[in-house]
């Protein structure tokens, strides 16, 4: 999965360094080699945690059987079409959210990395005196964990009344996490 979600991140920073025109056969800090394309992997080392939280996140959906996977006759793992089609989804969502840039605007991630290679840009060729990589940190925002996710997922109405969880805000939790979408984790739960 990693694999995979690495071979986007990467055609998504080959399509950004051809829209500002910089050779993408020069890098920085991987090897020059011309059949390769060591800029492409300079700029993939700032965003490549995108695909691992990516990763992590599908997981922690447990919507990924054994099964959705395939061995090859060389014995070669590879994604099948539903895991595939999960992880573009969900690398997707997490390049589009938007994050506070420049001017406390909200960008995509898309847009940002196009903007930090038009400042390399406009560093190399001296329009700019000064170069700063500016990447904002992903919002989480998760106060759960695995464990407590599926308590709260399998909780009885039993379980419920003994804590004292209203049932309607019991429902309400249940619904979000099942959706992946944030929800408040009350103490009671601990």
């Amino acid at each position: 999965m990693l694999n995979y979600g690495y071979a986007i991140l990467e055609s998504e920073i080959r399509k950004a360094i051809n829209k500002v025109g910089l050779d993408y056969s020069i890098g920085f800090l991987h090897e020059i080699n011309q059949s390769r394309t060591p800029f492409v992997y300079d700029i993939q080392e700032l965003f490549r945690w995108l695909i691992d939280i990516s990763v992590i996140q599908l997981l922690e959906e447990k919507k990924i059987k054994k099964s959705d996977f395939m061995i090859t006759e060389n014995y070669h793992t590879r994604l099948g079409e539903d895991v595939a089609k999960m992880l573009i989804g969900k690398i997707n969502s997490n390049f589009n959210a938007r994050y506070n840039y420049k001017n406390d605007k909200q960008y995509s991630y898309h847009v940002i990395l196009l903007d930090n290679i038009q400042q390399l840009a406009n560093f190399i060729v001296d329009k700019k005196k000064e170069l700063d990589f500016v990447i904002p940190k992903m919002n989480l925002n998760k106060n759960d964990n695995l464990e407590l996710r599926e308590k709260i997922l399998n909780m009885t109405p039993d379980e419920r009344r003994k804590l004292g969880i209203n049932k309607s805000t019991l429902w309400h939790i249940k619904r979000n996490l099942s959706e992946d979408r944030p929800s408040k984790i009350y103490e009671k739960f601990f």
